[in-house]
């Protein structure tokens, strides 16, 4: 390419339908699937009022990423991203996800006082699954083939990446990318 490609990180409908028209890609930070149902035809809507497809713009997921062999350490390392993520979380993205609301205000009330035990120990499996994307090499695989699915064309691994960070990134390069580098 001769010129720098622009990303625009979109959320909300306006920005996600403003990426669609304009951007060569859209960087949505997101996890899961469900979120990707809701955000592509939004860019999708802003391509075709542009005269452009789909096609033409790269989908990203800009995830949160825990890598390990014991997917137990691999869930232990996303709990922190996750309990920031679940805290500035919208009604309607908890709702989405059936995600208690009442938990994810005691996550965040425990977070403006300082209190990271409480606010961690509140975040429950839904959370994780819903704003990570976690477990062992072959875990994560199968979630990002499931973003792949929705139409998602690239990801990023996000914070915290794993435990252990370099031997997280040598999984996520041996193991990962060759695996879902051609969906």
């Amino acid at each position: 390419r001769s010129e720098i490609p622009i990303y625009i990180g979109a959320q909300g409908p306006k920005m996600l339908e403003t990426a669609g028209m304009i951007g060569d890609g859209v960087l949505i930070n997101a996890s899961h699937p469900k979120d990707f149902e809701v955000a592509i035809p939004i860019v999708k809507k802003g391509a075709e009022a542009a005269g452009r497809s789909i096609e033409e713009i790269d989908i990203a997921a800009y995830t949160c990423m825990s890598v390990d062999k014991n997917p137990e350490k691999a869930k232990e390392a996303a709990i922190p991203v996750v309990a920031f993520i679940a805290a500035g979380s919208p009604p309607m993205v908890l709702e989405r996800h059936g995600i208690d609301v009442e938990k994810v205000e005691r996550i965040r009330e425990a977070l403006k006082k300082g209190d990271f035990k409480t606010a961690f120990s509140t975040v429950d499996e839904k959370m994780l699954e819903a704003f990570s994307l976690y477990g062992t090499p072959e875990d994560v695989i199968e979630k990002i083939k499931g973003l792949a699915e929705m139409g998602v064309t690239q990801v990023v691994a996000g914070s915290p990446i794993g435990p252990n960070k370099e031997r997280s990134i040598k999984l996520i390069g041996k193991e990962v990318i060759p695996a879902v580098k051609d969906l």
